[in-house]
C-alpha cells in the first residue's frame, strides 16, 4: 500500500520527492538574514530579515519607495502549497492586498494567478492575526517576491509584512532540447498494454509549437502531446476499426500562452476510456471513442521529438525546443534513466544531451495597472528615429509608444486600435498624418514592431515581414526628442513631461525595446534613475487569457 501511495504521488505531481506526509513544511522560519532582500527599508529595525512570521518586528519599506517589494531566497527549489502573512508586530502596519511572484532565479518571475485570472491575494486586517492563502495549484520555486498593493493608512499605518511559506522538498530532473534531438524510451517487453496510465511532464519554452510526447500502435492506438500556437493538445486513441468504421481518436486542449518561458505542469491520467488532462490549474476531461479500454502501444515512446519520421500518425509539429523536467511515464523517471544511460533509453544520432536548463535571460515587462507607463531617455535632435520592440496583449486599444520631437516639430504616436497598429504623426500648424498596419495583433501572441523614420519617409515593419513593410512618403520633419513613453502617459503634468494622448493605457507585455538602435537595459536605466515608471512588473509577462 505504501508503494502504491508513493507511485501515485510521483505520477500525479510529476516532480515530487514524495512521502506520505503532507507537503506543508514551514520554509522561511529557518532561513538566515542573507536570504531576505527588499527594494528598501524604513530603517534598520524594519529590515527585510525581520519579515518572519511571529517575529518581533517586520519589514517596512521607505516611504519614498513607489514600488516596494520583499524577496526571499529559499536556497533550493521547493514545491509551494501556501503562504501566510502578518503585519509588523505591535503596530498599525499591515498589507491588505498583495501580488506574489515566483521563479527559479531572482531576475525572471512568474506571477501567481488565482482562480478567475486575478493576481491579487487578500492580506491582513490587523497586525497580529495570520492570513493564510492556500494556492489552488502547487508550483515550484527557489525565489519568491511579494509586492504590496494596498495597506493600512489609519493611525499612521504603513506597509508591514511578516510571512511564512509552506511546502516540501522537490527533486528536479531536467533535460535541454534544441529542436534536433530526442529521447526514445523502449517499453518493457517491447510493448505497452495498459488499462490505466499516469503521465507527468513539466516544460518551459519560448516556442509556440513543439512535439512533447508521441507513441502509437499498429491497431490505431495513439498518444501524442504537442504544443501548437501556445496551447497544449492531447491526442489519444484506444484503437480504430476500418471494418466497423470507428475512429477512436479524441483531442483534448488545455492551457494558453504557454510559450512564456515559465514552468508549466502537465498530468495525463487515464482509466479505461476516461481521460483527465491537466495543465497547471486547468483540467479537461474526455471519454475515448469506441469500446476498447486498453491502450496498446508498440515498441517505444518518443520524448521531446522524433528524429526518424517514418511513423504513420506522426504530426507535422516540429520537435520541442526548451526544457523538460521530471518526465514520468507510469512511474518511470525518463530523464533519470537517460542520465544514467539506461538500456531502455536510446538517444538517436548519439547526441550529447544537456541535463541542465540553460535559461535565456529575458526581461519582459507587464503593464498591469490603470495608470501604468514607462518613460525612458532618448538621444535628442537626431535626424533619424528608430524604435523597435515586441508586445503581446489581448486589448483592442492602447498606447504603445509616444515621443515628442525636438524644436517643437510635433510628435509621433504608435497605438493599438482594433487589432492593428495605428501610426500618427502630429505636426505643429499642419494636419496630422495617420495610417494603420497589421491585422489581429491583439491575439495574445508576441508581435514585433520596427519603426524607422527620417525626413519625409517612415517605414513600419510588423513581425519582421521585411518583404512588405509599410512606407509613408508624406512631407514631414523629424528631430528626435529626449524621452519616449511606452504603455501610457504620466497621469499628471503631461505638458511638462511632453506626453499627450487620447488612447487608453496599454495592458499587456513588452520586451526587446530598442531606441535609436540601442537596446534598452531596463535594470541599468532604473539603477541610474534615467527612467520613470508606474504600475509596471519587471522581469515577467503576467498576462492571462
Amino acid at each position: 500500500m505504501t508503494c502504491k501511495i508513493l507511485s501515485i504521488c510521483l505520477l500525479f505531481f510529476g516532480f515530487q520527492h514524495c512521502s506520505s506526509r503532507e507537503c506543508v513544511d514551514p520554509l522561511v522560519s529557518g532561513l538566515y538574514a542573507s536570504s531576505f532582500l527588499a527594494s528598501s527599508r524604513y530603517n534598520f529595525l524594519y529590515s527585510a530579515n525581520f519579515a518572519k512570521l511571529y517575529g518581533s518586528s517586520g519589514w517596512s519599506p521607505s516611504p519614498r519607495d513607489r514600488q516596494p517589494w520583499l524577496q526571499v531566497d529559499l536556497g533550493r527549489k521547493y514545491r509551494l502549497q501556501a503562504i501566510a502573512t502578518q503585519g509588523t508586530f505591535n503596530s498599525y502596519d499591515w498589507v491588505s492586498k498583495y501580488t506574489l511572484l515566483y521563479g527559479d532565479r531572482p531576475d525572471s518571475w512568474t506571477p501567481y494567478i488565482m482562480i478567475g485570472g486575478n493576481s491579487t491575494l487578500p492580506g491582513n486586517w490587523n497586525y497580529y492575526q495570520v492570513k493564510r492563502n492556500v494556492f489552488h495549484y502547487a508550483f515550484t520555486a527557489k525565489h519568491i517576491r511579494l509586492l504590496p498593493l494596498e495597506w493600512n493608512t489609519e493611525n499612521g499605518g504603513k506597509i508591514g509584512v511578516r510571512l511564512e511559506l509552506f511546502g516540501c522538498a522537490y527533486d528536479s530532473y531536467v533535460l535541454q532540447y534544441n529542436g534536433d534531438d530526442a529521447v526514445v524510451y523502449s517499453y518493457p517487453e517491447k510493448r505497452s498494454h495498459t488499462l490505466h496510465d499516469h503521465i507527468a511532464i513539466n516544460f518551459k519554452t519560448l516556442e509556440q509549437d513543439g512535439l512533447l510526447l508521441h507513441s502509437e500502435g499498429i491497431q490505431g492506438d495513439l498518444l501524442t502531446l504537442e504544443l501548437k500556437k501556445g496551447r497544449l493538445y492531447l491526442h489519444i486513441s484506444l484503437g480504430s476499426s476500418v471494418i466497423h468504421k470507428v475512429d477512436g481518436r479524441i483531442t483534448l486542449t488545455a492551457g494558453s500562452l504557454l510559450d512564456n518561458l515559465h514552468w508549466h505542469y502537465v498530468t495525463i491520467k487515464r482509466y479505461g476510456r476516461q481521460v483527465n488532462f491537466t495543465v497547471d490549474s486547468q483540467t479537461v476531461t474526455g471519454v475515448c471513442k469506441g469500446e476498447f479500454t486498453h491502450l496498446d502501444l508498440d515498441n517505444q515512446m518518443y520524448v521531446g521529438g522524433v528524429i526518424e519520421p517514418n511513423l504513420p500518425h506522426l504530426p507535422t509539429t516540429p520537435n520541442f525546443r526548451g526544457c523538460l523536467e521530471n518526465v514520468f511515464i507510469n512511474g518511470i523517471n525518463i530523464i533519470d534513466k537517460a542520465k544514467r544511460e539506461d538500456p531502455d533509453i536510446r538517444i538517436p544520432r548519439k547526441k550529447k544531451m544537456h541535463f541542465a536548463c540553460r535559461d535565456i535571460l529575458l526581461r519582459p515587462m507587464t503593464f498591469a495597472g490603470p495608470n501604468n507607463f514607462l518613460q525612458v531617455p532618448g538621444f535628442i535632435r537626431r535626424p533619424k528615429l528608430f524604435v523597435k520592440f515586441k508586445f503581446r496583449s489581448w486589448d483592442y486599444t492602447g498606447l504603445l509608444m509616444f515621443t515628442r520631437f525636438a524644436d517643437d516639430l510635433g510628435a509621433l504616436e504608435l497605438g493599438l486600435s482594433e487589432g492593428q497598429i495605428n501610426v500618427t504623426i502630429f505636426q505643429t500648424g499642419k494636419k496630422k498624418i495617420q495610417f494603420g498596419a497589421g491585422y489581429r495583433l491583439n491575439d495574445g501572441y508576441w508581435h514585433s514592431v520596427d519603426l524607422a523614420a527620417r525626413e519625409n519617409l517612415l517605414t513600419l515593419t510588423i513581425d519582421e515581414e521585411e518583404g512588405s513593410p509599410l512606407k509613408i512618403t508624406n512631407p514631414f520633419s523629424i528631430r528626435t526628442g529626449d524621452r519616449y513613453f511606452f504603455g501610457g502617459c504620466p497621469k499628471t503634468n503631461n505638458t511638462l513631461f511632453k506626453c499627450e494622448t487620447k488612447l487608453n493605457r496599454f495592458h499587456g507585455c513588452m520586451q526587446h525595446i530598442f531606441i535609436d538602435n540601442e537596446q534598452l537595459d531596463i535594470d541599468i536605466t532604473l539603477q541610474r534613475q534615467w527612467a520613470r515608471y508606474e504600475e509596471l512588473l519587471i522581469g515577467t509577462c503576467g498576462i492571462t487569457d
